[in-house]
């Protein structure tokens, strides 16, 4: 198969989370030791709210705002809108101004393009200017290059007849004798008796000298001021294409979040049998999904684990382990982009201590804590309108489903990775789109890598698969299958009757089932009352 070209190489949009590969993934293995997340089963539960048109949104809004200061952490994982154009108002107002957006972010590309355009005829020119003052500094020691520029730049458009390269037909040698000459040469004799040619060839060469001299004289601060002036040009444009790009990106950003729903492939919403426009019915969907979660207390305080020293600010037990790093690798190909060691450490660092302009009421991770609760919740809003005189205008406001996940902490990384990599997704979508210098510099990369081949590959791509290799190497032999799944093999099967697996709850059924899942009941029945409050429920 033919290798595609770096140019080839496009930024598809992600469909759906590595996440939901691994709720899968860990409902049919039960993970325990090396990893913990499971979900009770009995606690699923769909809420189903209808009233007039603002109520979901209040409902919404106070639900965000009171899990916050339940120490609680939410974040916004996917969301996407479909609007039916019968619906003029919303649909005026949603899609009609992203398309005045989207408007703006074209028109601002171009401006955009026209600067780049500008700015490589005037690197162009500076670049021309740069080498004729190299010129003036090599002529200072050798008057050859000066004389030689001279006779290609200036003399050459004196007009036939005139010029020293006409005058070849007459003087073969001229051109030479002319770059032989010193400044100091004014003598008609002196110079044909050093350069040994006729009188009339000297007093040609005497002529050219002192308009070459002349030449020097005038031209030279000339060149200065325009290579100046065309520096400063260039710095302005160059800083100015920055700035456009820096512009675009909130109105890229907002765009991006006004995704519509059609733009899913299993969307389908000419077999959605709520749209029915035939009946008068206006209606609009908004879908969102959200993760909140908190630290959670395992039932037997004085269990080991809970009892570990700490050592300084850092977490008892590491997160970043083989299980984490096995599902970073799937993260990062979904998303198309690289997880560094060092962006896993800075996440953790942050996670414990947020920075202050997050405005966050509690740190999405402790230290010392070895287990979480995380609610998954699809949010779905339908709009409707139907026609008048017995028509309405209302709200449908779905929880479906409100889930709960107990997990440890390396678990609970895999989320947070994955909400970092559709971050880097999205600044990575916005630099290409508007063609930023970070873009620029891979490309470069990329270029080397592709035309400074050796050996049928280049020593960066051999680097690549080198530390490929050692990876799964170093992970094979503890958890990774023949097939690329993560799972204990047959000898870590047979330790672990000996030895602990790893450093969070060993044994599912008896201890995880049946009373850490049971200890979230509180939790989760505390959540689905928030919830029920907000929408007037008792």
């Amino acid at each position: 198969m033919e290798e595609k070209s770096f140019l080839e190489d496009k930024l598809a949009d992600p469909q759906g989370l590595v996440v939901d590969e691994l709720q899968k993934w860990v409902l049919d293995r039960n993970p325990v030791g090396y990893a913990v997340m499971g979900w009770p089963r009995e606690m699923f539960i769909v809420l189903d709210y209808t009233a007039l048109r603002g109520s979901a949104s209040n409902v919404f809004w106070t639900f965000t705002h009171r899990v916050g200061k339940m120490r609680y952490t939410i974040r916004k994982v996917d969301e996407w809108m479909e609007i039916n154009p019968n619906y003029t108002e919303l649909y005026n107002q949603m899609i009609g101004q992203k398309q005045r957006i989207e408007g703006a972010i074209k028109s601002s590309l171009a401006s955009v393009a026209q600067a780049v355009a500008d700015y490589e005829l005037l690197k162009h020119d500076s670049r021309r200017y740069k080498e004729i003052l190299d010129y003036f500094v090599k002529g200072k020691k050798d008057q050859h290059v000066m004389r030689s520029l001279f006779v290609d730049r200036v003399d050459a458009f004196t007009g036939e007849g005139y010029s020293l390269v006409t005058m070849e037909k007459r003087w073969p040698t001229i051109i030479t004798d002319f770059i032989r000459m010193k400044d100091e040469w004014e003598d008609v004799s002196e110079i044909r008796k050093d350069l040994d040619v006729s009188q009339a060839e000297a007093t040609v060469l005497k002529t050219k000298n002192e308009l070459y001299k002349e030449w020097k004289t005038l031209f030279l601060p000339t060149v200065k001021e325009r290579y100046a002036r065309i520096q400063t040009l260039v710095k302005a444009r160059n800083r100015s294409i920055d700035e456009y790009k820096n512009w675009l990106k909130p109105y890229l950003a907002k765009y991006k979040a006004m995704k519509e729903g059609t733009e899913h492939k299993d969307w389908s919403y000419v077999n959605n049998a709520f749209s029915t426009p035939g009946f008068g019915t206006m209606d609009a969907w908004t879908y969102v999904r959200v993760w909140t979660w908190r630290p959670f207390q395992p039932v037997e305080a004085g269990k080991p684990e809970a009892m570990l020293e700490k050592k300084g600010k850092g977490f008892i037990v590491d997160p970043y382990d083989d299980f984490v790093r096995h599902w970073k690798k799937k993260i990062e190909k979904h998303y198309g982009v690289t997880i560094s060691d060092k962006d896993v450490r800075d996440i953790l660092a942050d996670a414990i201590n947020p920075r202050e302009h997050e405005m966050a009421h509690y740190p999405p991770m402790e230290a010392n804590a070895l287990y979480y609760l995380l609610f998954d919740m699809k949010i779905i809003l339908s709009t409707m309108k139907s026609p008048p005189p017995e028509g309405a205008e209302m709200d449908n406001l779905m929880f479906y489903p409100i889930k709960i996940w107990l997990m440890s902490q390396n678990s609970l990384l895999i989320h947070l990775l994955e909400l970092h990599a559709r971050q880097k997704w999205m600044d990575r979508y916005m630099d290409e789109i508007i063609g930023a210098r970070s873009v620029e510099e891979d490309i470069y990369k990329k270029v080397e890598e592709e035309f400074e081949e050796f050996g049928g590959k280049s020593a960066k791509r051999k680097k690549n698969e080198k530390e490929s290799s050692s990876f799964w190497g170093s992970l094979k032999p503890r958890y990774i299958s023949k097939d690329g799944d993560f799972r204990p093999n047959l000898a870590m099967r047979f330790v672990r009757f000996f030895v602990k697996p790893g450093p969070y709850e060993p044994v599912f059924f008896e201890r995880l089932s049946k009373m850490y899942f049971r200890a979230s009941g509180f939790y989760y029945k505390q959540m689905v009352d928030v919830v029920k409050n907000a929408m007037g429920i008792e």
